[in-house]
């Protein structure tokens, strides 16, 4: 009998155990997918204590991306797949540059997937094809305002209130420079307070040699082209994009600035650009300065080496004096007609909020994650260097975003169709503006026609 009772009371005992600790063991998992972390509430993952166990089926998650930014994201699956086991996910991962072109054509053919990563230079254009995800916030309880990097979450939010998604990275730029080549040239280094009538001054000064032993005050970045409309306080386009302002004497003077180096060879023409890739110019020590982008700093720590000293400086500031710095802003949305609308939930909340996939993307950009983004960023260098990644953020919150994405890649082609007429065929920004200044107005018209 007491051998009987002894039985009895542990099986009693487990099984108050199993009833009470279900829900910390849970929690730990939930805490893990970045609920517990964000709200302290077990529900937080939207299906009660018993989420991970309960969510199930199979989703789709369309994305974009290359080399270490994509295997971040490939990483942040795998983490909720340990999460969720019961969820099948597949991944459709495109090249960057055709997304806008695929995304379209599978949201219309209605084969998009579940979960859509997405950027706020869309600009409410494609909200029609989005899940509100407010109801899914506040079911949840999460305090984004304070669960969020700051500078992050700008733009995910649609003019009328619908939120079309939730972030996970952001980047930015610095301008790196070869210290022994403004040492050479007896040019002091860039400080943040510089312009962009200093850049250009310094671009010439640091500028030396001919032929194939030619040093360039700035590589020709792609990124450059972004920067050109705003350096002077211009812009392609008003708020809305409902008109270009190309034609706008401010906007024609930033992208006069990189055709005047150009001509006078402190920026690569089209036929030395195309000899070397703009990285290795930098890294063979070519180029004295390089527009850096966050999410390449390492790789391009790595092929630097111990080949010469370098530093980042902030990009220079407007004539206002406000420093002008172009942002990518990736998140991840969901489809409105997705037939697993929990498990999409669940992978967004995951890949934005989680611990674990924060500290995977602060190797390569600054990640969503406030939590991340200070214990785990914060900390880190680029690889190799005493470059903290940190100073990346200086000023994240004023950048622009990527001004030509999205939507609006059209128009975005014309622009670059400007930038080529006046930085490789050699013309004025005043004569390109004539040329295409009335095809990207009705590049426009038909974006918000299209809408």
């Amino acid at each position: 009998m007491k051998k009987y009772l002894l039985i009895l009371f542990i099986v009693v005992f487990m099984t108050g155990l199993t009833a009470c600790g279900g829900g910390n063991s849970n929690q730990a998992g939930n805490t893990a997918a970045g609920s517990d972390t964000a709200t302290g509430n077990d529900s937080a993952a939207g299906n009660g204590a018993n989420s991970e166990q309960e969510i199930s089926g199979e989703i789709t998650v369309f994305g974009w991306g290359g080399g270490e930014e994509l295997q971040s994201r490939k990483d942040a699956t795998k983490v909720f797949k340990k999460l969720y086991p019961k969820v099948k996910v597949n991944e459709v991962w495109l090249p960057a540059d055709n997304v806008d072109v695929k995304l379209d054509a599978a949201l219309a053919a209605g084969n998009a997937g579940d979960v859509i990563m997405m950027s706020p230079d869309w600009k409410g254009l494609r909200t029609k094809w989005f899940e509100d995800l407010n109801p899914y916030i506040e079911r949840d309880q999460l305090d984004l305002e304070a669960l969020f990097t700051e500078g992050v979450d700008g733009g995910y939010v649609d003019p009328d209130g619908k939120r079309e998604g939730m972030p996970a990275t952001a980047s930015d730029f610095m301008i790196a420079y070869n210290k022994e080549i403004f040492d050479k040239a007896g040019v002091p280094y860039p400080t943040n307070d510089w312009t962009w009538d200093d850049f250009a001054n310094i671009a010439k000064q640091v500028s030396s040699g001919e032929g194939a032993n030619r040093i360039y005050g700035i590589v020709s970045h792609w990124i450059l082209q972004s920067f050109a409309p705003f350096v002077y306080g211009g812009a392609p386009y008003n708020e809305d994009w409902t008109k270009q302002t190309l034609d706008d004497e401010n906007t024609l003077k930033g992208y006069q600035l990189f055709g005047d180096l150009v001509k006078a060879k402190a920026m690569p023409d089209d036929a030395a650009a195309k000899s070397m890739p703009m990285d290795q110019m930098f890294a063979a020590g070519k180029a004295a300065m390089y527009p850096l982008g966050l999410f390449e700093a390492s790789t391009i720590a790595k092929n630097i080496g111990s080949n010469f000293e370098w530093g980042i400086v902030m990009p220079p500031k407007d004539p206002s004096g406000k420093t002008v710095n172009i942002k990518f802003q990736t998140g991840f949305a969901m489809n409105k007609d997705s037939k697993n609308k929990e498990a999409a939930w669940a992978y967004i909340k995951t890949v934005s909020l989680n611990k674990e996939v924060g500290d995977l993307y602060s190797k390569v950009n600054l990640p969503a994650l406030k939590e991340s983004a200070d214990a785990t960023f914060a900390n880190l260098k680029i690889e190799g260097t005493d470059i903290a990644m940190l100073d990346f953020v200086t000023g994240l919150q004023d950048a622009i975003t990527f001004p030509w994405g999205g939507s609006i890649a059209k128009a975005g082609d014309l622009y670059e169709q400007v930038w080529q007429e006046v930085t490789v065929q050699g013309k004025s920004a005043e004569e390109a503006a004539g040329a295409f200044a009335s095809q990207i107005q009705a590049a426009f018209d038909s974006i918000h026609q299209s809408k």
